[in-house]
């Protein structure tokens, strides 16, 4: 046998092989029109070689199903890639709908420009209906959902998922570390706890002005190998801005719960659960710790005189007059009772604190507030002080006994300061033993 004999043969094998192998081998240009038909394409669509040649696929496809799967091979064709599974619609020549699957590769000339596809279609009808059914459901769910292989590419993402993302046009081929860059932040690790079977938990990302919420769930492959993962994903900005909405009025109501309502100031609840902090604290450090209590000299004939509200005005006034007496970011002022107050001084020992109680005093004064039955005639305080030092003076271990105590101690020595003419600073010397 002759060398061309030979070649002739091969060739004639080749072509037999094309045109009577289940699958329908084509060729197309740059343009998408074919230029190469094996006569499977008679069984399966109903058309011979010749009516394909110089017209695309998209001539034998429903107007629908052809711009969907334009769109897909258009991706395609931009990256130049090959590509596989492609699932279409396609009419065969007595009406009937065919359900392809294709597969190709891209042709290169010697310059390595695109000069067309070359590949296969296979008949999947019996198969292909429910796929592309399954395929519309995921695309039109109203759930964003993804498929990422192992290096974090999605395969597929719905159209819920690219509005998601703000992405015009399809994702699938993307990375989504791209479209998402907080998901790289565990999509590697969710894939490691994926190969070693532990169970996946799911995330709340931060995402421009949103906040989303991602399921993953291992997907496998016929091995039972990690393939990648399916990735549900929702918008719950709402729902965390409620959340925040909700946290800062449970600040709002815990601060009500702790503030005065007629002055402002804290009140007794946050008085003893500051000052059993406090001791605490002194205890720790062997630090001293001071309270200065003022009470409103002749109150109740300034009430009795000018009335309630006059009385609460008086009060928010001296209120905002021991604030400013106290510099300190750690020092406390709070309503300790009618026209008592109380003034917390951590770390402050007898002679800071003595300082501050005079200028609370002297602030007070100041004011020069009337007071028409009052025999210094203006407002004042009067202004009892303790300093102890937890660590060493003899309080009690209990701390509401603790603060007891203390307060006891603030108390009789208001009551000194008041006994000795008013308008005036005492300080009590702190006993054996506290009273409780």
């Amino acid at each position: 046998m002759t060398p061309d004999a030979g070649a002739r043969r091969d060739l004639q094998h080749l072509r037999e092989l094309l045109d009577h192998n289940s699958d329908w081998a084509w060729e197309v240009d740059a343009q998408g029109r074919y230029t190469y038909c094996s006569r499977m394409v008679m069984q399966l669509l109903g058309h011979d070689a010749g009516t394909m040649l110089g017209r695309t696929p998209f001539d034998f496809m429903p107007p629908a199903e052809a711009e969907r799967v334009g769109h897909a091979f258009a991706a395609i064709v931009a990256e130049r890639r090959a590509f596989s599974g492609l699932v279409n619609r396609n009419l065969h020549a007595d009406g009937r709908i065919v359900v392809l699957e294709t597969s190709g590769v891209p042709l290169f000339d010697a310059a390595g420009e695109l000069r067309g596809y070359r590949g296969i279609d296979r008949d999947i009808s019996e198969l292909g209906e429910r796929v592309l059914q399954l395929e519309a459901v995921y695309d039109n769910a109203a759930v964003a959902m993804s498929t990422v292989d192992t290096t974090g590419t999605l395969v597929m993402g719905n159209r819920a998922m690219a509005a998601l993302c703000d992405h015009d046009g399809p994702i699938a081929g993307l990375r989504l570390a791209d479209l998402l860059p907080d998901a790289a932040q565990w999509l590697d690790a969710d894939l490691a706890r994926a190969r070693d079977g532990e169970p996946l938990a799911s995330h709340e990302l931060a995402w421009r002005s949103r906040w989303l919420y991602a399921a993953p769930h291992p997907l496998h492959d016929a091995l039972g190998r990690v393939a990648g993962l399916s990735i549900a994903w929702m918008d719950i900005t709402a729902r965390r801005q409620a959340e925040q909405q909700l946290t800062e009025a449970n600040r709002r109501l815990e601060g009500y719960a702790r503030q005065d309502y007629v002055t402002g100031l804290y009140n007794r609840r946050d008085l003893d659960e500051r000052l059993a902090l406090e001791i605490g604290r002194a205890r720790r450090d062997g630090s001293a710790l001071s309270l200065c209590m003022a009470d409103v000299d002749y109150f109740k004939p300034y009430n009795d005189c000018l009335g309630h509200l006059a009385g609460d005005d008086c009060l928010r006034t001296i209120a905002g007059a021991l604030r400013r007496a106290v510099s300190r970011p750690g020092d406390a002022v709070s309503r300790y009772g009618g026209e008592e107050f109380v003034v917390v001084l951590a770390g402050t020992d007898e002679a800071g604190a003595a300082h501050v109680a005079e200028r609370v005093r002297a602030r007070v004064e100041a004011l020069d507030l009337a007071h028409p039955t009052s025999p210094l005639g203006r407002v004042t305080v009067s202004v009892g002080v303790v300093t102890c030092r937890p660590q060493r003076d003899p309080l009690a271990a209990d701390d509401a006994a603790a603060v007891s105590g203390l307060l006891r101690l603030a108390d009789q020595a208001l009551y000194a300061a008041k006994h000795a003419g008013r308008n005036r600073v005492a300080a009590e010397p702190l006993p054996t033993t506290l009273p409780v």
